[in-house]
């Protein structure tokens, strides 16, 4: 099975490819960190390890939920598979 995110890194911000719907992504610096950080974390984990108001963070979170490159799972945060191109 492929993935269903292609990434970019450029210049420190990561683009996604929403291969299915044809659409792309942009995680700025701030976004990235947030994404790179959730992987099996919960929201106080990352809060922790990111430092910075909870309710930011929660706010990060949902926007990349909504666009559908991570979701919660038991009180965990997962990201969604993806597969590198280009240069990193």
């Amino acid at each position: 099975m492929s993935a269903p995110f292609l990434a970019a890194e450029l210049d420190g911000e990561v683009v996604l490819l929403d291969v299915a719907k044809a659409r792309l992504i942009h995680l700025d610096s701030a976004a990235r960190r947030v994404w790179e950080a959730c992987e099996g974390r919960t929201t106080a984990e990352m809060t922790a390890t990111l430092g910075g108001p909870e309710q930011h963070l929660a706010e990060s979170l949902r926007s990349l939920a909504d666009a559908g490159v991570l979701w919660e799972e038991d009180g965990r945060w997962r990201r969604a598979s993806l597969r590198w191109v280009g240069p990193r």
